[in-house]
């Protein structure tokens, strides 16, 4: 019956069929003349000028004017003209128009005029012009100008700016004018708001970060290489802004010398002056993981974490080379067990490079 009915429409001379065409306000067929305007149509393959109403379509559908209403199709649908209304692809949604409504996709959902709603897509949402409203995806989401949230399970793009919130384990912003949240957050402008992460970066030096490292243009990166009575030898790389500084390395031998190889992973946050032309003191609080690997036993479990405050003199013996001592004291904790492994004070000296 379907095909019978799109057959039969396209043998309908050209007089015939402007004259029924605005009469037509309900189509059932394989294929839908460009020019039709309908209420509801359903087929396999649709092509219609104006929807105002219901499209329904297994394959795909298009079209060619504006639609207030819903488009379902089971693979990819597209709209050239204004939208109003809902549209829903199994696979894609394409919109060229200005949208303003409600765009769903398994995979993807592109417009590439300004929209006011939503996009919700599994893998991938696009927008080329400005963006009011939300964005969600189960991959990533891009935009040009976005004004709302964007929300997805890796990364988030504002190629100009962004005035919201993003929320995703990456996320870039031209200018931030509002809240980054993710493992990894990028700012390549001006930012009027906060990031929160584990790293962050901006060009702004004045930007307000939280986060285990905090980068800036202005940010000296320096090598560390020392030792000491905690842990025996240690790498590390510091992070050192205007007044602050992160530190992020690993250590070997936690356990005494004599004992099978034992290490740990660190994080130390933590604040300096300089005191002098080639002085500068500090103080840090750290984190310890600490692996024992072969030396567990009943008293020495797998692994443990270690609380250590620092107190810390630094001398330059060069514009890229430093000498450092510290003292401090650290308390190393049972993971399963509320009391303390052991307890000792810190003795290091060590380089710093850079």
């Amino acid at each position: 019956m379907i095909l019978f009915a799109g057959i039969c429409l396209l043998n309908v001379p050209q007089r015939m069929y402007a004259q029924s065409a605005e009469k037509n306000k309900i189509n059932l067929s394989l294929n839908i003349p460009k020019r039709n305007r309908s209420s509801f149509n359903l087929g396999l393959v649709s092509d219609v000028g104006q929807l105002k109403g219901l499209g329904i379509s297994l394959f795909s559908s298009r079209v060619n004017e504006d639609m207030y209403g819903v488009q379902l199709t089971g693979i990819s649908s597209f709209l050239k003209g204004k939208v109003r209304g809902m549209q829903i692809g199994g696979l894609s949604s394409i919109a060229s128009g200005d949208f303003r409504g409600v765009a769903l996709s398994g995979m993807m959902t592109m417009s590439t005029y300004q929209m006011r709603g939503v996009q919700l897509s599994g893998m991938m949402n696009v927008q080329s012009e400005r963006m009011n409203g939300l964005q969600l995806s189960g991959i990533s989401n891009v935009g040009v100008d976005v004004r709302g949230m964007q929300l997805s399970g890796v990364l988030n793009i504002s190629q100009q700016q962004l005035r919201g919130v993003q929320l995703g384990c990456a996320n870039y912003a031209g200018k931030l004018n509002g809240v980054q949240l993710g493992l990894l957050n990028l700012c390549g402008g001006e930012v009027k708001g906060c990031q929160i992460g584990v790293i962050n970066y901006s060009r702004d030096t004045t930007a307000y970060k939280v986060g285990l490292v905090n980068v800036t243009p202005k940010t000296r990166i320096q090598l560390m290489i020392f030792g000491g009575n905690v842990s025996k030898s240690n790498i590390a790389v510091r992070f050192k802004n205007r007044w602050n500084y992160t530190i992020l390395g690993a250590g070997t031998h936690f356990l005494d010398l004599n004992r099978k190889f034992s290490g740990c992973l660190f994080y130390r946050n933590g604040f300096y002056y300089s005191f002098a032309k080639r002085w500068e003191v500090s103080g840090d609080l750290g984190y310890f993981h600490v692996e024992n690997f072969q030396n567990a036993n009943t008293r020495t479990p797998e692994s443990m974490y270690s609380l250590q405050g620092r107190i810390n003199i630094e001398f330059k013996l060069h514009s890229k080379i430093g000498f450092f001592a510290s003292g401090g004291y650290s308390f190393t904790r049972y993971y399963q067990k509320n009391r303390c492994f052991e307890r000792k004070p810190i003795g290091e000296l060590g380089l710093v490079f850079f």
